[in-house]
């Protein structure tokens, strides 16, 4: 993994209104590795972040402060209200918008690598070979 210490964010305006702050935590720089990313999400009050990650690249969003909502954009469209600590899985994530609540939302969000990668990868098992008590 790539570990990046610093303070700086990207700042991501949407329609000119809202700001949305991404810190990428870590990525992934290591073959073996099946995390591909650990991004902060901060989301200004009330702003919409329609979901971009691949299709094939599932993601983990915990809620480090809420309250927000997410809506799947299928059919039919769902939600639902996520506070703090609430874990969002999303596997397509293309079809997923949040929209923070009054006061922002601060989120972690952990991306997999997509099965295409890792299907090539050598099987990773534990050994069991060797006592470590």
């Amino acid at each position: 993994m790539i570990i990046n210490a610093s303070r700086r964010t990207t700042a991501v305006h949407t329609d000119g209104r809202e700001t949305i702050r991404i810190r990428c935590l870590a990525r992934r720089g290591m073959l073996h590795s099946e995390c591909e990313a650990v991004d902060r999400v901060s989301l200004a009050p009330h702003a919409h972040y329609d979901l971009v990650g691949r299709a094939d690249a599932e993601t983990a969003w915990y809620v480090l402060r809420g309250p927000l909502t997410a809506r799947w954009t299928g059919a039919p469209p769902t939600g639902a209200e996520l506070g703090d600590d609430d874990l969002l899985l999303a596997r397509a994530a293309q079809d997923v918008i949040l929209r923070a609540g009054p006061e922002g939302a601060e989120l972690l969000c952990l991306t997999v690598t997509p099965t295409a990668v890792t299907r090539h990868l050598p099987p990773r098992t534990p050994d069991m070979t060797k006592d470590r008590t």
